[in-house]
């Protein structure tokens, strides 16, 4: 019997959570990278720009990963 479309299986709305926070972490991260080894291209800092997009990629996932979470939490208290 299959369940009908207006029931919440928690099982798929974990999943998709955690999903998200995964891939927005990971692009995150690959995004402050690319970002700063394409400055570092530009104006020849290599390596200074691709540490500092790093870190703030990082940064950025890691505020993301804390925000998806609080949100979780508040919606199944």
């Amino acid at each position: 019997m299959k369940k009908s479309p207006d029931k919440e299986d928690p099982f798929l709305i974990a999943y998709g959570i955690y999903g998200a926070v995964g891939f927005q972490l990971a692009t995150s991260v690959v995004g402050g990278v690319l970002g700063g080894q394409w400055l570092d291209k530009r104006w020849g800092t290599s390596p200074w720009l691709t540490l500092v997009g790093l870190v703030l990629g990082a940064v950025a996932g890691f505020y993301n990963l804390i925000k998806i979470l609080n949100w979780k939490d508040n919606r199944t208290q």
